[in-house]
């Protein structure tokens, strides 16, 4: 016997059912998902870097900036957190999703690297309001950007050197990466060694 479908839930159900709970859930397509809790230092380290780095450069533009618990709608039935959100849209205290998010944040933990860099990436690359994705692996010198281009086309950006530096125009901000990895030591990410085949030796 198959089993029976599940009722999607609405929007406004699963908004109204979350604010009671105490764990991490998303609406993924009208299902109530799970998500990981208890991250581990390096991730809680670098959400707080970038909201404390941002924040104040994207407040002079009218923007707050907020961590964990802002919703951004991608879907009619889906509800992400991304671990942090740059809301450029009109100051509402009760609002419970980020109007005009111009940038999302998601920081990788054990797990969740696939989900963000498919699912959610193509989920924010719809939202018509986003301008920047941040990827940043904690553990990893590794920060990748997908910007969004006048002319609507995406474009990514890769920063693996702690002198770098992401100019954000679209919302008013520069974040340095050693600003991200601020008292954490992340490990260098290992580079491909090109093999001199001239002499013969490269495996066939």
């Amino acid at each position: 016997m198959e089993a029976a479908e599940r009722a999607e839930v609405s929007t406004e159900t699963f908004l109204g059912w979350i604010a009671t709970q105490e764990g991490r859930f998303e609406l993924v397509d009208g299902q109530i998902v799970e998500m990981m809790a208890g991250a581990k230092q390096g991730h809680n380290v670098v959400v707080a870097n970038i909201v404390m780095s941002v924040g104040p450069q994207a407040k002079s533009g009218g923007c707050r900036t907020t961590a964990s618990d802002t919703a951004v709608q991608t879907g009619a039935n889906t509800i992400r957190y991304p671990d942090v959100v740059v809301d450029c849209g009109p100051p509402d205290p009760d609002a419970t999703i980020a109007e005009n998010p111009k940038l999302v944040v998601e920081v990788s933990s054990p797990g969740t690297s696939l989900v963000d860099t498919t699912d959610k990436l193509d989920e924010y690359q719809r939202h018509p309001a986003i301008r920047l994705i941040l990827f940043v692996e904690p553990t990893l010198l590794s920060v990748k950007l997908y910007r969004r281009s006048e002319q609507g086309r995406w474009e990514a950006e890769k920063y693996e050197n702690l002198d770098a530096v992401i100019d954000m125009p679209e919302i008013g901000a520069v974040l340095a990466l050693r600003d991200i990895y601020d008292t954490i030591t992340p490990r260098q990410r290992p580079r491909l060694q090109v093999i001199d085949t001239a002499d013969g030796s490269a495996p066939r």
